[in-house]
């Protein structure tokens, strides 16, 4: 693949990165805590889409892009060791979030994989700017500013979601 077609496909996730940042702000405000937890998920596999196609490689699949990340970013030194191991937890929390709705998300697991997610996106942006193709991450930034800065309130102080009548959740 050609540095133009390279440039554009690492353009196109950072596209994708910076909605999913400006989502998890708008679904935290809202108590939207699984949507929270997708946005969260989204916006680290999106980093590590971004970081692959730097490097002119595809992923075939979520685990295929954890694989490539090791490979590639963690072994190199370039990403703290835990990366994968981070990742991969908040994928089975998205995944849990997404099609289990007897499992129990909430502002404290929003909370507990923030302040990870945005120090990786952050991370991945840096080496972007150092090693990637020129491409413009202002607005990336920005909206990762923003995800890090948005208040999580607790939903026993009124920022949660109640739960629907009948439905028992774990």
């Amino acid at each position: 693949m050609d540095k133009a077609a390279l440039t554009h496909e690492v353009s196109n996730s950072l596209v994708l990165l910076d909605e999913e940042l400006r989502s998890f702000v708008a679904n935290t405000n809202a108590g939207l805590w699984r949507k929270a937890v997708a946005n969260l998920y989204y916006a680290a596999y999106n980093a590590t889409s971004a970081l692959l196609w730097s490097k002119g490689i595809r992923a075939e699949s979520h685990d295929g892009a954890q694989s490539m990340l090791s490979l590639h970013f963690v072994k190199s030194g370039a990403l703290p060791r835990d990366t994968t191991k981070n990742l991969n937890a908040l994928m089975a929390l998205r995944h849990a979030a997404d099609y289990k709705g007897d499992v129990s998300i909430d502002s404290g697991d929003v909370n507990e994989h923030r302040k990870w997610a945005m120090q990786f996106v952050g991370k991945a942006l840096k080496l972007l700017k150092a090693d990637g193709p020129k491409i413009e991450v202002k607005a990336v930034e920005t909206a990762l500013g923003e995800a890090s800065e948005v208040e999580i309130r607790d939903a026993k102080t009124g920022g949660g979601v109640p739960a629907l009548p009948g439905v028992k959740r774990r």
